[in-house]
């Protein structure tokens, strides 16, 4: 049975190299050699039984060495001698990861070639990496070997140590719960969207209170104007806040300024009458 993660392109097979325990592969673009397993990624002739996400054993290679293959599984009629080319298929690379089954389920580890410790999972290899897949414990650790647990193989022969150039340990994966996850494209786009949200109503309330200082500065700017300049139609009002003291002129409600004197004119032979309002006191008790 072949698992396989299309995202990261991983597939999960039985090593028949290590007794039929699966171990991860994964996707490479390049050419395939004799014994490797390929996986078909693209179609040139539909009429080919197999499709897409077929896996296959290289036999053969193609003579004009272009990268095309020849797998005997994927022969038909159309195709008597099973050639694959080179832009249908990826090489599956063996990784140093496998399943192993275990009383919580299947655990993933990394089959690693290292000294190992007591209490460590060990798997057996001959010269060629190839094992019949049997996992046990380390037991001791001595100078040249380690003592395992006890454990018979198919030939029969009963196994209770290796030597340290014979056996892979095999350290857990963590497990992917555990690993660092990549942002869900979705949420990604969703925060960005609220970010982008909330920048734009601080610019937008940035943009009124620069809106709002420039008007209220423009008010104070021609504030002295409005004063110097009151409408010429609004009684004169003279305040003295002590008797003998200056007087301020008022008009409209505003101070004018810089006034030294007042002159009214009266047309010749008219009786003109002026009235004007003259504010004693700095209190309302205190006016006349």
């Amino acid at each position: 049975m072949t698992e396989t993660n299309a995202i990261a392109s991983i597939h999960v097979l039985a090593d028949e190299t290590l007794g039929g325990i699966k171990r991860e592969y994964v996707e490479v673009d390049r050419k395939a050699e004799v014994g490797e397993k390929i996986v078909i990624v693209e179609k040139a002739d539909w009429d080919d039984w197999f499709g897409i996400g077929e896996i296959f054993t290289v036999d053969r290679t193609y003579h004009t060495e272009d990268g095309d293959v020849y797998c005997d599984d994927a022969s038909s009629v159309h195709n008597v001698n099973g050639l694959i080319h080179l832009s249908e298929y990826h090489v599956l690379e063996p990784t140093d990861i496998v399943h192993i089954d275990g009383p919580d389920g299947t655990e993933r580890y990394e089959l690693t070639d290292r000294k190992a410790e007591v209490g460590e999972k060990v798997m057996y290899v001959n010269e060629s990496g190839e094992s019949y897949g049997i996992v046990t414990e380390v037991i001791a650790v001595g100078a040249g070997v380690v003592d395992v647990v006890e454990y018979e193989e198919p030939s029969g022969a009963v196994v209770v140590g290796m030597s340290h150039d014979r056996y892979r340990v095999l350290v857990p994966v963590e497990a992917e719960a555990d690993e660092p996850q990549p942002a869900d494209l979705i949420d990604v786009v969703s925060n960005l969207a609220a970010r982008v949200g909330r920048l734009h109503d601080e610019i937008d309330t940035l943009h009124k209170d620069n809106r709002t200082l420039g008007e209220e500065l423009a008010r104070l700017k021609e504030q002295p104007k409005n004063e110097a300049c009151a409408p010429i139609d609004a009684p004169l009002v003279f305040v003295q806040r002590k008797i003998g003291d200056v007087f301020d002129v008022y008009q409209d409600g505003k101070r004018l300024r810089g006034i030294k004197r007042i002159h009214i004119d009266a047309a010749m032979g008219e009786v003109t009458t002026h009235d004007i309002e003259f504010v004693s006191g700095a209190t309302e008790e205190e006016r006349p």
